[in-house]
């Protein structure tokens, strides 16, 4: 799902400030969470500053929203992944056995099988398009209010004349097709909404 306009994205490649500012607001507590699921805490808001530094720093142009996502995942997630490998090797050489070592074995073999290439965000996006053409009326309604349009359950109850239970049945049921339909994508998913 788009959240920049295409004249952000073309305001970016002109190196604007603003662009820069919208860009990172956007992604940058999007792109922490997905880091934190790697890395500690504050080594994961370290690396997705220097995605962004890196963003500013090198002359690149993107064609849409989705060249710019993949961009920055790919970035955070190769720099969690230099970090992880230099942790690694720290403690192959140290004398003590660290107990989170098998986990950082687990966290370098998820990052490298996970795809944040262009493509994959235009195939998520096309999934999300596809699924929410297929919704019931009321239930795509109610879920385009809820999730896109940050409404919540008793503001859409008044809007749309129905109760409040039955904007929850209607979140409930759209979320569950949602997370069958992308159900390969789930991982990366959390990070984007």
């Amino acid at each position: 799902m788009k959240v920049l306009s295409t004249e952000i994205v073309s305001l970016l490649n002109k190196k604007n400030e603003a662009a820069f500012e919208v860009v990172f607001n956007v992604y940058y507590p999007r792109l922490v969470a997905f880091a934190k699921q790697y890395v500690p805490e504050n080594d994961a808001f370290n690396h997705v500053q220097d995605a962004f530094v890196t963003l500013l720093d090198k002359s690149l142009s993107f064609i849409n929203e989705n060249q710019l996502q993949s961009y920055l995942y790919t970035s955070v997630k190769n720099n969690c992944l230099m970090f992880l490998r230099h942790e690694q090797v720290k403690k192959k050489y140290s004398d003590q056995k660290i107990a989170g070592t098998s986990q950082k074995a687990l966290n370098i073999e998820a990052l490298d099988r996970l795809d944040t290439s262009s493509l994959t965000f235009t195939e998520i996006e096309q999934i999300i398009n596809d699924t929410m053409s297929g919704l019931p009326p009321k239930c795509r309604e109610v879920f385009v209010l809820s999730r896109f349009e940050g409404k919540r359950n008793v503001e859409i109850a008044g809007l749309l004349d129905i109760s409040e239970k039955s904007v929850e049945a209607h979140i409930t049921k759209a979320l569950k097709v949602f997370r069958i339909a992308l159900k390969d994508y789930l991982t990366l998913l959390v990070y984007l909404f």
